[in-house]
C-alpha cells in the first residue's frame, strides 16, 4: 500500500545505481496492446536495486512484516513448498521471490510481472543471494495478456499479493490460475479489503469528512486515489463475498482469511476511532462499521469475525 510503497521509492532513490551485481535473464512474452496499467507500473518502479548485501535484503522482508501486522501469518509466508514450482504473480521488485527461494525448499520460483524495471530490480536483488539460477525464472507479461505461459496443472502453488485489484481482467487471470494449478493445489491471494479501517475510517472520515479532498468522487473512486498514488489507473477494493464469488466462478473453493492490517490503520483507529463513531458528518454505514468492531487478544480490530485490515487474504483450492 501507499505507506510501504512511498518508503520503498524514497529508499530506492537514495541508494540506487549499483549496476555491478549482474542480473538474471528475463523472458518477455509477445507484445500486446499497452494499457494505462502497463504505463503506470513501468514508471512507478523506476529505481535500481537498493541492497548491498543479502543480509540487507532479508532484513527488509522483516521490516515489511513489522509494518503490516498479520501479513506474515495470513499470507503463510513462507511455508515449506519442498520440491514445488511456485508462481509469484505480480512479483514486482522481488520481495517474496527472495523469501520463497531463501526460506523454502521450492524447486523453482517463477516471478511474473508487467514491469521490465521491476523485474530488473528483482533480478539484481536475487543475484545477491547466490541462488541456483535453475530455481529462478523471470517473465515479463502485459496487462492485456492474461495468459500464463505454462501447461495445465504445471504449477504447485500460486502467490499473488496486492496485484489483481490493479488489473484490467482479474476474472480472466483467476481462470488462468485455475488452469495452471495442479489438482489439489492452492493459491494465496491478497486484494484490497472493503471491510477495512482504510475504507471506513481513513477514506470515509479522514479524507472525505475532515480533509474534504475528494468532494466530487464516490467512495470507491476516492479509495483508488489513496492506495498507491493518485495516478494509479485501477485500484479496486472488494467485499469478501464479492471477491469470493469471482474465485468460485473461476472454479475454486475459496476461504476468506481476513484483512491484515497496516500500522497506519491501527494508529488512526486509536486516535480517531471513537471520535468518528460519534461524528454525525460520517455516513451511517461507516459509523455502524466502527461500532461493530470487536478486538482479538492482541487488540487487533475484527469485523464479522474477520480482521478489518486493508490486506484482504483469500486461500483458493483447486478441487479434483
Amino acid at each position: 500500500m501507499r505507506i510501504l510503497r512511498q518508503f520503498t521509492e524514497n529508499f530506492l532513490r537514495l541508494v540506487s545505481g549499483n549496476q555491478s551485481l549482474g542480473s538474471m535473464p528475463i523472458t518477455r512474452l509477445p507484445e500486446t496492446v499497452t494499457t494505462s496499467v502497463d504505463t503506470y507500473w513501468e514508471s512507478f518502479t523506476v529505481q535500481a536495486l537498493p541492497f548491498t548485501s543479502a543480509r540487507e535484503s532479508l532484513e527488509y522482508l522483516e521490516w515489511r512484516f513489522e509494518q503490516y501486522p498479520l501479513f506474515r501469518e495470513f499470507m503463510q509466508l513462507y511455508g515449506q513448498h519442498d520440491g514445488q514450482v511456485v508462481l509469484d504473480y505480480g512479483c514486482g521488485p522481488g520481495n517474496d521471490l527472495v523469501g520463497f527461494l531463501v526460506h523454502t525448499g521450492a524447486k523453482k520460483v517463477i516471478g511474473l510481472d508487467i514491469s521490465a524495471k521491476a523485474l530488473g530490480v528483482a533480478a539484481r536483488r536475487l543475484a545477491l543471494h547466490d541462488i541456483d539460477p535453475q530455481r529462478i525464472e523471470l517473465i515479463q507479461t502485459a496487462d492485456s495478456n492474461t495468459t500464463i505461459p505454462f501447461d495445465d496443472g504445471s504449477i504447485d502453488y500460486i502467490y499473488c499479493e496486492g496485484v489483481l485489484h490493479h488489473t484490467s481482467y482479474p476474472d480472466a487471470i483467476l481462470r488462468e490460475f485455475h488452469r495452471v494449478l495442479r489438482p489439489g493445489a492452492q493459491a494465496c491471494i491478497m486484494v484490497y479489503n472493503r471491510n477495512s479501517l482504510w475504507l471506513h475510517l481513513h477514506i470515509a472520515y479522514i479524507k472525505i469528512v475532515i480533509e474534504n479532498v475528494f468532494p466530487d468522487l464516490s467512495l470507491e473512486e476516492a479509495f483508488a486515489k489513496t492506495t498507491d498514488s493518485e495516478a494509479c489507473p485501477i485500484a479496486r477494493c472488494y467485499a469478501p463475498e464479492e471477491f469470493s464469488a469471482l474465485c468460485h466462478q473461476a472454479g475454486f473453493k475459496t476461504e476468506f482469511i481476513g484483512g491484515y492490517l497496516s500500522l497506519h490503520e491501527l494508529t488512526i483507529l486509536r486516535e480517531l476511532g471513537h471520535i468518528a463513531m460519534e461524528d454525525g458528518r460520517l455516513a451511517a454505514p461507516h459509523r455502524a462499521f466502527l461500532h461493530a468492531l470487536v478486538y482479538d487478544e492482541h487488540g487487533y480490530p475484527m469485523y464479522k469475525d474477520k480482521h478489518a485490515g486493508i490486506g484482504g487474504v483469500y486461500r483458493l483450492s483447486k478441487v479434483g
